[in-house]
């Protein structure tokens, strides 16, 4: 046997490997077989697949790289290297990739398939929508483009439309993965729990190992106030997987929920273990350590997640909520406009904005972002309600009374601004009076 002959043999072993799903094997034979003959452009084409199925996505846009060296014009190996492009954040390389393929062959329908979830990632819900309609003129029925613009619609708020789409999806490919995920977490935000559990618990069926499924599910079921099948699913995602902080992450905010704190520092002490920057997982520990009165380590945690600079709006606005607790209001006003710069509109930092800046004196400031809030929701009670304090510390009580009186035509039995319509109205009197006897006073002398 020759060489030749030998690779042809070490590609046929590999095919038998991936087929029983042992990749790293199937791997070794394939870059055996490529180290004798690197001219087959087919098999870096499968050293890609294989590495794809190994998530090792780096290394398997470089396979198809390869591939199309020796083949430029291998569309299965563009689109490939597309989707992997896609998987690592290379959004717009994807794209150009997904538009060679276009010029190459134009009805090669996954290259528009696939630019539908690309731009639902960039936020260019037109040319997702654009794309999937481009789809349906080479294949009318395709599971992966109902899926795709099914999450664009979900992006936008669209549920009743998305859930439609992702049916769709189901009715074509019952198999196909995530769908039931999705639509749960649609009907979640939907505020349909019940329906949303039942979907989670079909698609666990489907994958029992899916530990972030559970712990999602998790996560459903504290909305729901079911805490202790809550508390058994974060336990169980635990066990399913010890090496992934996710899973304590979870269960140390559902042991916070049940006052168990000491249990909680445990919980994130080790989600730092197994991830020194496991975004929220210290300022958890801030927020133990502050409800145990333990403020140096609350401080020294809170400043640890501070140096992480976390993006996740809420983990921003609960950071934001602890360093004004803490009398930190500038560095929650630093990290407020972080998060406003990349969502300008983000009603809730706008809101703690508005605090952070009444706190640090910033008066003038902190009614104008006030303003800026009711611009995005005009009927925010607790911003009206920050407008009339604000406005009686500046002793403008006419202008204080007016935002009081619009919350209480809002919300007219709530006791906290009838009790704010009464002081304001005695101050403003009380002004009123002292303001004629010093005039009187000047106009005497």
């Amino acid at each position: 046997m020759n060489d030749w002959d030998d690779a042809e043999r070490r590609v046929e072993k590999a095919q038998e490997l991936f087929e029983q799903r042992r990749w790293q094997e199937a791997l070794e034979e394939l870059r055996a077989a490529i180290s004798i003959n690197p001219y087959n452009g087919g098999w870096f084409f499968n050293v890609g697949l294989t590495l794809d199925e190994l998530e090792r996505y780096d290394e398997a846009i470089q396979a198809y790289h390869d591939a199309l060296d020796i083949d430029a014009n291998d569309i299965q190996a563009m689109n490939h290297l597309g989707v992997d492009l896609h998987r690592v954040g290379r959004l717009s390389d994807a794209l150009k990739m997904y538009e060679q393929i276009e010029k190459i062959d134009a009805e090669f329908e996954p290259s528009y398939c696939n630019r539908i979830i690309t731009y639902c990632e960039l936020g260019d819900h037109d040319k997702a929508e654009e794309m999937f309609y481009l789809a349906r003129l080479y294949k009318e029925e395709c599971p992966h483009c109902y899926y795709n613009i099914g999450c664009s619609l979900a992006d936008r708020g669209l549920y009743d439309k998305a859930i439609f789409c992702w049916q769709k999806t189901l009715d074509l490919d019952d198999a196909h993965p995530d769908v039931r995920i999705r639509i749960a977490e649609a009907l979640w935000s939907k505020g349909e729990f019940e329906q949303a559990r039942q979907h989670y618990l079909i698609g666990l069926r489907r994958n029992p190992g899916d530990t972030e499924t559970l712990l999602d599910l998790g996560e459903l079921l504290i909305d729901m106030g079911r805490l202790d099948e809550a508390g058994e699913k974060f336990r169980r995602a635990i066990e399913l997987s010890p090496e992934d902080p996710a899973g304590f992450y979870c269960h140390g905010r559902w042991l916070m929920r049940c006052d168990r704190l000491e249990e909680a520092e445990l919980a994130f002490t080790k989600t730092l273990q197994l991830d020194p920057t496991y975004s929220a997982a210290h300022l958890r520990l801030a927020e133990v350590f502050h409800r145990l009165h333990n403020r140096d380590l609350a401080r020294k945690h809170l400043k640890c997640e501070l140096m992480l600079r976390p993006s996740d709006p809420q983990t921003i606005l609960d950071m934001s909520n602890l360093l004004m607790d803490f009398g930190h209001s500038r560095a929650a006003i630093a990290a407020l406009k972080r998060l406003l710069s990349s969502d300008p509109s983000h009603v809730g930092a706008l809101q703690n904005l508005a605090v952070a800046q009444f706190l640090a004196g910033r008066y003038e400031h902190g009614i104008a972002t006030c303003l800026e809030t009711l611009h995005h929701d005009p009927d925010n009670l607790t911003t009206i309600f920050n407008l009339a304090l604000a406005y009686e510390h500046q002793k403008q009580y006419d202008e204080a009374l007016a935002w009081c009186r619009k919350a209480m035509d809002l919300e007219p039995r709530e006791p906290s601004f009838m009790k704010l319509e009464l002081r304001l109205r005695v101050l403003r009197v009380k002004a009123n009076i002292f303001g004629a006897i010093g005039r009187i006073l000047r106009f005497g002398r």
